[in-house]
């Protein structure tokens, strides 16, 4: 379905509107009463259902809020075909194994599609952390929803280049990881080493960033695909929550309910910055299959230029895109990866720090002993001191 046809569907829609009810539907309001007490134990007042509903079928289903909701809304379409319009957007058409969210007090309206009506399971959310939960959802395009050009895919200019400017070098000259590294000491080897700080890179800030304020981007507003494994569990989310409920609006369901609720949203934050159908424009390659990219090669090396090519983008573009979904630059993200690994085998064999550094590409493995420290927080020998299970 197009965006124009979209239109055309809300036009006929206005005019055309289902009288609530659909055969098969199922739906629970939950008591204003109950949710107002509910609320305020600590596992549930970050985030809570007070509705949910399952619509199969639902030709001429229509609603219309032009205040908006004081709830998010979610709804996730599992067959046939439907559309969204925030505020005084354009309607954005809604496919199978797609969902959309609704931020709370935003202007909206959706519908189904008259030739392939829409089956849809629908939930609102309330409580404290509403916005955390479903924050980036709602007012502009984020990683792989491009509605126009690529922004920066060649320049790497404009304001989200800005923000997601990577501390990788865009050109190929690097060595191999290891090799020579530490020479310049600390940190900064690793730079030289891989090309970091190279002519014409970008070196914005230090190797090992924290995640914890992931790049910014713009919210999504176009609907977010889930793979079949993601909108399978969407789909048991609700089936066992709504059983649930139906068994009585009791505090203790209500706090089960409200942690499907978590995942739910965790599952739909993880699909967005992640999308199964192509970060990267003009391409059907997604950023799991970078990451698979990356774990086959730790006990050799990659150059940012293969990782680009995989992805069959241009390098500013690649890495740019990539920084959005994980918060971390490519070679932050696979040096991680490799420590992550370096880890398992501090664990589970004998090998000495020395081994496990040549293992994994480190010539040095002195400058192997900083990077670990600086990402796990203690050095190798205290690492494997630790207790653990």
């Amino acid at each position: 379905m197009t965006k124009d046809t979209a239109q055309t569907i809300v036009n006929t829609m206005e005019k055309i509107r289902k009288p609530d009810g659909f055969k098969s539907e199922k739906l629970i309001v939950l008591p204003d009463h109950i949710l107002m007490e509910a609320s305020s134990h600590p596992l549930v007042r970050p985030l809570y259902v007070t509705d949910t509903g399952y619509f199969p079928r639902a030709l001429h289903h229509y609603r219309e809020r032009p205040e908006g909701s004081e709830a998010v809304i979610v709804i996730f379409c599992m067959e046939g075909e439907g559309w969204y319009r925030l505020g005084s957007g354009r309607a954005q058409p809604v496919g199978q194994g797609q969902a959309i969210v609704i931020p709370a007090r935003t202007p909206h309206a959706y519908g189904s599609s008259e030739e392939h009506p829409w089956s849809i399971y629908w939930w609102h959310f309330k409580g404290e952390q509403t916005e955390a939960f479903f924050e980036g959802f709602g007012t502009g395009p984020g990683p792989g929803h491009e509605s126009g050009h690529e922004p920066g895919h060649e320049s790497g200019h404009g304001p989200e280049a800005e923000e997601a400017s990577t501390d990788v070098s865009g050109s190929d000259e690097w060595n191999n990881i290891g090799a020579g590294a530490g020479t310049a000491g600390g940190l900064s080897g690793v730079k030289t080493a891989l090309g970091v700080g190279a002519s014409g890179a970008s070196d914005s800030g230090d190797l090992t960033e924290s995640p914890s304020r992931p790049v910014k981007t713009a919210a999504a507003s176009l609907p977010v695909t889930l793979p079949p494994d993601k909108a399978r569990q969407l789909t048991e989310l609700f089936q066992e929550g709504y059983a649930l409920l139906e068994q009585g609006y009791t505090l203790n369901h209500i706090i089960y309910v409200s942690q499907l609720a978590h995942h739910l949203a965790a599952i739909l934050r993880l699909c967005r910055l992640q999308p199964q159908d192509g970060i990267f424009r003009h391409s059907q390659h997604d950023i799991t299959q970078t990451v698979r990219y990356m774990m086959d090669r730790l006990e050799g090396t990659v150059t940012l230029k293969q990782l680009a090519a995989q992805a069959r983008v241009s390098v500013p573009h690649f890495t740019q895109r990539f920084k959005e979904a994980t918060g971390y630059s490519p070679i932050d993200y696979y040096l991680r990866l490799k420590i992550q690994l370096a880890c398992r085998h501090l664990d589970l064999t004998g090998q000495s720090v020395k081994e496990i550094s040549h293992r994994l590409g480190f010539q040095d493995p002195y400058y192997f002993s900083r990077l670990f420290k600086k990402i796990m927080g203690k050095s190798p020998s205290e690492y494997r001191g630790t207790r653990k299970g």
